[in-house]
């Protein structure tokens, strides 16, 4: 069996990687105390057990990447019932402001039109800097300060003294798995 494959299903694991699937399965993916040390116990009888680990692995990432493509293909399809909504609101707009006008009532809706306020734009005019404008007028133009995490990520492993304003969190490096 090819180890590259990725659209395994349940005929491909053998029984010890369908007895692990199934512990994930039963507690919805959920690792308890308990339940790492049955799969461990599992895994540490042979290495054929650690490769049915893998193909398990290989199975729920070929699952999961079939879940992000159907999320895509529905995002889509949502964003055309929104098109397709928002249009015929347009049009009911334009029948209710000529024929009706702009309000009517019936026995599960009332409906009318009504204008949404004048909304303004502003941008840097092309061939413009945004420095230009700051220089003409300081108070048209925001600056965003924020941390430099880069130079502060040198200066920790450099040893330099940070501010004490300055507030740190290390997390360990996690050991992990790779499956090739």
């Amino acid at each position: 069996m090819p180890a590259e494959r990725s659209d395994l299903t349940l005929y491909d694991l053998s029984l010890e990687g369908v007895q692990i699937r199934d512990l994930l399965v039963e507690n919805e993916g959920e690792l308890t105390p308990e339940l790492e040390a049955r799969i461990d116990a599992l895994m540490l009888a042979a290495p054929e057990k650690v490769e049915a680990a893998a193909m398990v692995v290989r199975s729920l990432e070929a699952s999961a990447k079939a879940c992000e493509a159907e999320v895509e293909r529905l995002g889509m399809r949502a964003r055309s019932f929104e098109r397709n909504a928002q249009q015929l609101k347009d049009r009911i707009a334009v029948v209710l402001d000529c024929a009706f006008n702009g309000k009517i009532k019936t026995d599960r809706f009332t409906l009318w039109t009504q204008a949404a306020p004048d909304h303004v734009a502003f941008d840097v005019a092309e061939g413009h800097k945004i420095e230009e404008i700051e220089r003409a007028d300081p108070s048209l133009v925001r600056v965003k300060k924020e941390l430099d995490k880069i130079e502060l990520g040198r200066k920790f492993k450099a040893g330099e003294p940070l501010p004490v304003a300055i507030r740190f969190e290390r997390t360990p490096g996690k050991r992990y798995a790779r499956i090739k």
